[in-house]
């Protein structure tokens, strides 16, 4: 009987490194999840880009600056 599988928006995805004021990318350490709260850590540290992982295979990036607008209300920018 085969494993249940779980969505993927069920599980977030590993970022594998990051693009900020270096302008280049850089590794992260570990397995760091793009979660909301490390997306607006790493927004406040500066970094505007991440690279994830979500399969064996895909890889692509995302822009942090989006990322964070659309966890945060509107209501809250001036």
């Amino acid at each position: 009987m085969p494993r249940p599988r779980h969505p993927l928006e069920s599980r977030p995805p590993r970022i594998t490194h990051v693009y900020g004021t270096a302008l280049r990318w850089t590794k992260v350490p570990g397995r760091t999840l793009l979660t909301p709260e490390t997306a607006m850590q790493l927004r406040a540290e500066g970094y505007t880009m991440a690279l994830t992982r979500s399969g064996w295979r895909s890889a692509r990036p995302i822009s942090l600056i989006r990322y964070v607008q659309r966890i945060q209300p509107s209501s809250e920018l001036p």
